[in-house]
Formats: structure tokens, C-alpha cells, sequence
């Protein structure tokens, strides 16, 4: 249902973008990238610092952190993913979702974050158990992340991140709330004109009982590797419309299990 809402929402977009008949270049590199200024201070749109990206994604697998959410330890899985997002001078806010085509997950997000520099922090809600209704009990199916990174300019773009759980179903053997968080170093080069390329080295810093165990339900102590990315992007601009296709390939060290994710789509935006 909330993937329709997305989809008529993105048509709802494209709709009003062609009356207009204006020319827009998109900043969004996937449908799921991040709208927002790189300066609080940079407007677009006109002056009104208004920005907007509706766009779908077609994947090959659901891959976070290194584990799949979709495919239960399977290499293939396609998944599709709209996504929805509205900025305003550094402000922004995301709807996304993903849904598999088997229908083994669903995951709906609603993240609102604010980016100055290089700088970004954003809180992210997490609903993944469709069985359950949307405000039932919190814990059950819903979680509740928030998110610090800073990227170090754009002529060298290294970016460190570090995420938290705060809420959901989060806790260790003693019941106390663990705040399993994710740290991940990540580094962007792009070949002019070729193809972009993204490393990125993530893990658990300590217990993360939330997202970190292996097929038996153990959760490791101390800092663990669970994702080693490398990746291949490129965009192709086709009047207002972006298609973003990508290619990555995803060790999990922890785990030793590996994934090559496929993934093409298309973006509108200003």
C-alpha cells in the first residue's frame, strides 16, 4: 500500500514538472540518495531553496550492513524501492520503502535530518513488521535510529558515520536497552565522464544484539566487521529524468558470506 502512495506521488511530481515545461538538473545519484544543500545556505529552484526528489529503484538484493533482508542467506532477490524527498535550506525530509518481490520483507522509513557543510544528522524511523498495525506496539515493529556523519569536503570525500538505535526491539539478555549502533568509513572518486567508484568499510562497534549475530543468534562482543563494499555508479540524464545504475559487491566478514547487488532506476528532481 505505502509503495502505491509513493509511486502516485512521484507521478503527482512529474506531472506538475512537465505542465510547467521547465529544465531541472537532479542532485540525487540513486532514488534514494539525499536532497539536501550542501551548505545551509545554498538555495536552488529558483532562489527559493526549495528542493525535491521523487524517483524508484529496482534491486537485485536488499543488502544493509552487510546482511540481506530479504533473501535469507540467496544472492538474488529482487526488491523494488520508491523513495520521496523534500528539502528546505539543509532541512529534509524522506519517505522510503522497499518491498520483495517473493514478499519475504517489506520496510517502510520516515527519516528527517538537517545537513550544514559537511556535516548531517538525521533521525530515522524503522517499520518492518508489516503483520503488525503501523501503531501497535512500538517495540514490535518499529525502530527508531539516529544518525551523525561528516564528510570531509567534496574534493576529498571521505565520510564517517555513526548510527544509533534509541527505540525497538533493541535489548541484552539482562532486558537493559543495548543501542546497538553501526560505524562506517566510506570513500567516493569519480572517473569524469566514466563511472563513479564508492569503498566503504562498516561495523559493529560493540554488542549489537539489534542487527549484529550470525545465522545461530550469536552476537559478538566487541568491535566486529560485518560489511566491505566496493561499488560502481553512473548516471544517465535523459531529458528531466535520471537513471542511476549501480553495481556493488558486499563482503561480510563476520557472517563469510558475499553479495554482488544490481541496481538500476529512474529520479526526477530540481
Amino acid at each position: 500500500m505505502k509503495t502505491i502512495i509513493l509511486a502516485a506521488a512521484a507521478a503527482c511530481l512529474c506531472w506538475t514538472v512537465s505542465a510547467q515545461q521547465t529544465t531541472t538538473t537532479t542532485t540525487t545519484t540513486t532514488a534514494t540518495t539525499i536532497v539536501a544543500a550542501d551548505d545551509a545556505g545554498q538555495e536552488s529552484d529558483g532562489g527559493s531553496g526549495f528542493e525535491w526528489s521523487v524517483g524508484v529503484d529496482l534491486n537485485s538484493n536488499y543488502v544493509w550492513r552487510g546482511y540481506d533482508q530479504s533473501a535469507n542467506g540467496k544472492f538474488f532477490n529482487l526488491n523494488i524501492q520508491p523513495c520521496v524527498t523534500l528539502g528546505y535550506k539543509g532541512l529534509w525530509l524522506e519517505l522510503w520503502d522497499t518491498n520483495a518481490f517473493n514478499g519475504s520483507y517489506n520496510e517502510f522509513d520516515i527519516t528527517l535530518g538537517y545537513t550544514i557543510g559537511g556535516f548531517e544528522i538525521s533521525v530515522s524511523d524503522y517499520y518492518f513488521d508489516f503483520e503488525s498495525p503501523y501503531f501497535s506496539d512500538y517495540n514490535a515493529s518499529h525502530s527508531l535510529c539516529a544518525t551523525v556523519s561528516y564528510t570531509l569536503s567534496e574534493r576529498i570525500p571521505l565520510k564517517l558515520s555513526w548510527s544509533t538505535t534509541l527505540a525497538g526491539e533493541d535489548f541484552h539478555d539482562n532486558g537493559k536497552r543495548a543501542y546497538s549502533s553501526y560505524v562506517e568509513l566510506s570513500y567516493a572518486h569519480t572517473f569524469d565522464k566514466l563511472f563513479d567508484v564508492e569503498a566503504a568499510v562498516g561495523a559493529s562497534p560493540f554488542k549489537a544484539p539489534y542487527w549484529c549475530y550470525d545465522d545461530e543468534g550469536f552476537v559478538p562482543d566487541g568491535f566486529t566487521f560485518t560489511n566491505l563494499e566496493l561499488g560502481l555508479s553512473r548516471e544517465f540524464e535523459i531529458g528531466c529524468a535520471t537513471l542511476p545504475v549501480s553495481l556493488r559487491y558486499i563482503y561480510n566478514p563476520f557472517i563469510h558470506r558475499s553479495y554482488g547487488v544490481l541496481s538500476v532506476g529512474v529520479s526526477f528532481g530540481n
